[in-house]
This record gives C-alpha cells, sequence and structure tokens, in this order.
C-alpha cells in the first residue's frame, strides 16, 4: 500500500471509468477527465481523505481505496480493482491493510461501505472482513466496520 500521488490522477480516472466499476457506482455516468481533475486535486489535498494503491511484488498498481472521514470521525470507504486483477483475492487483503493503516494514523470510530444491493462481490467482501449491515433498501446496503 502507498499513498496516492499526483501522477496517480490518469491511472485513477481509467480505473472510475471502467465499466464494471460504473456499474457499481451510485452513478453509472462515465466521468469527464475536467470533473475527475477537479475531484482529483481535492481529495489530493484534504486532510479528510486517505487515499491508497495497492500494488503487487512487482510495484505495479492493483487497485484503489479511500476513506473519507468527516468532522465526527466517520468514514465512507470507496474500493475498486483493475480489471485484469480481479477475482484474486486481492480486494480483501488491501480492504484488511487499508483499515489497519486508517485506525493507525486516525482515531475514525467507524467506518461505513455503502452498496447496491446487486454487487454481490462487494458485499461479500465487505461481510468477509467484519462488516455487519445496519440499513439495507431497494437501492442501497450500508454496513458498518467499528474500530475495536
Amino acid at each position: 500500500m502507498r499513498n496516492v500521488i499526483q501522477e496517480d490522477c490518469e491511472l485513477l480516472w481509467e480505473w472510475a471509468n471502467d465499466s464494471t466499476v460504473r456499474t457499481a457506482s451510485f452513478s453509472s455516468n462515465s466521468i469527464l477527465w475536467e470533473d475527475h481533475l477537479k475531484w482529483f486535486s481535492n481529495k489530493l489535498n484534504s486532510s479528510n481523505c486517505y487515499h491508497f494503491i495497492a500494488v503487487n511484488k512487482l510495484d505495479q498498481p492493483i487497485g484503489q481505496i479511500r476513506f473519507d472521514i468527516d468532522e465526527e470521525l466517520q468514514s465512507v470507504v470507496s474500493i475498486s480493482l483493475a480489471s485484469k486483477q480481479r477475482g484474486q483475492g486481492y480486494g480483501k487483503l488491501m480492504l484488511q491493510m487499508a483499515i489497519a493503516e486508517l485506525f493507525q494514523h486516525v482515531a475514525v470510530n467507524h467506518i461505513q461501505a455503502l452498496i447496491k444491493p446487486d454487487n454481490v462481490a462487494s458485499i461479500r467482501l465487505f461481510e468477509s472482513v467484519g462488516f455487519k449491515i445496519i440499513d439495507f433498501s431497494p437501492v442501497l446496503k450500508k454496513y458498518i466496520y467499528e474500530n475495536h
């Protein structure tokens, strides 16, 4: 795991516009480059955003995970893997490592994951590391991970 840097901007834009990622997102529209640049700059310069790139043993980026933290020390997580890296078990390892890293540096109370009900892969991933469902509707399942 490493922190996101300016040079990751285009890679993150490409990953964000992957068709599988767009389908799993609450907004399925493609992200315009200009909008991404503004968003990326805001996240990179925010003290309330912890954004990591996971790399493999060859130092090749395989996915990203981001925690946005509010003033009440609650966090919302976002995770995605490069298309060629999916289905290899990286998601669980990434999530576990990133949670440990976050808890080492920030006294967050809990982490929320907001997932579309038909996103079975994400539901399984978050449940596999200890997230518990706290609310659901036809459009959203809300999971929470408590800081122990």
